[in-house]
């Protein structure tokens, strides 16, 4: 059965995400580039990672925050203060398709620049994906900071 990214089936994905972590141990410069991949990750993968309004709204929002707010690490800290709405967000329906590109982008990059550069054009192509929900993203940030920042 095909995984929901398009690869020809879950346990390939799985393997396929298994040793990104293992290299991104070696290539990795930061948080929010690890924080980036699995966001990225999370969002094609919604039967699995997005099964709630929270997680949905989790990985959402990171993902904005990365692709609109150069992964500004003030706007994660406000997220996580407001608990990612705390049960007061409802999950609108999931897409059909999440990108052209999947995890296996990453599997070929030779080092941690090609690496980087990989991750951000497969979250890039995930969050164009994702267009029709950016307006729900920014709005769910302003709510965020209006909330912590009362």
């Amino acid at each position: 059965m095909r995984c929901t990214c398009g690869i020809e089936s879950r346990e390939k994905c799985q393997s396929i995400q298994h040793a990104i972590i293992m290299k991104e141990v070696e290539t990795i410069r930061n948080y929010s580039l690890h924080r980036l991949r699995v966001d990225a990750y999370c969002l094609q993968h919604p039967d699995i990672h997005l099964v709630s309004a929270k997680s949905f709204a989790a990985h959402l929002l990171g993902m904005c925050i990365a692709m609109e707010f150069n992964s500004a690490p003030a706007l994660y800290q406000v997220i996580q203060k407001w608990g990612y709405g705390k049960g007061d967000l409802e999950k609108p329906p999931m897409l059909s398709s999440f990108g052209d590109l999947t995890i296996e982008h990453l599997l070929d990059a030779h080092d941690a620049d090609e690496y980087a550069l990989r991750v951000r054009e497969y979250a890039a192509s995930v969050w164009n994906a994702y267009e029709v929900y950016h307006g729900l993203a920014r709005d769910w940030l302003q709510k965020a900071k209006a909330t912590v920042f009362r």
